[in-house]
């Protein structure tokens, strides 16, 4: 598994979109943030030094707060 750097704004999120919906979510607003999370793991199972099973997961999401 690479170690890449995530960055949302240079490959899939138009930052001036996200900055626009940032402000009208948290209009009237005391606080308000966009959280952006990236996650990958990988898992290997072995059994008397053979390969059992193998996995691997990739998810992207966003969550968005007004307080």
């Amino acid at each position: 598994m690479s170690d890449t750097h995530f960055s949302p704004f240079e490959t899939n999120l138009d930052r001036e979109a996200a900055l626009k919906t940032l402000r009208e979510a948290t209009a009237g607003a005391d606080d308000g943030e966009l959280f952006l999370e990236r996650r990958r793991s990988e898992a290997m199972v072995f059994d008397d030094g053979r390969l059992k099973t193998a996995s691997y997961d990739a998810s992207e999401g966003f969550g968005l707060r007004a307080v």
